[in-house]
């Protein structure tokens, strides 16, 4: 890949990426105070959760799982 940067410092792996995506990917660690591979873990963990969401939800949808309002919880456990 002739236009590609190499992230080094990934532990002992490292990645090529065009210039545009490892540019932007350094941007956004640096807004928010992480290093690039804490950025990628932090995104990597959001997105494990955002697809364990969408499991949760399909399950309710389909009545396999079931919910219940804050207040009958509290009340149950006598909050």
């Amino acid at each position: 890949m002739p236009n590609t940067v190499r992230l080094d410092h990934l532990d002992t792996e490292s990645i090529e990426l065009p210039h545009d995506v490892a540019d932007k990917l350094r941007s956004e660690a640096r807004k928010s105070r992480l290093s690039v591979p804490e950025f990628i873990m932090q995104w990597l963990e959001d997105q494990a959760d955002a697809r364990e969401a969408a499991a949760v939800m399909k399950r309710i949808k389909s009545g396999e799982e079931n919910t219940a309002p804050a207040e009958e919880v509290w009340s149950r456990l006598g909050i």
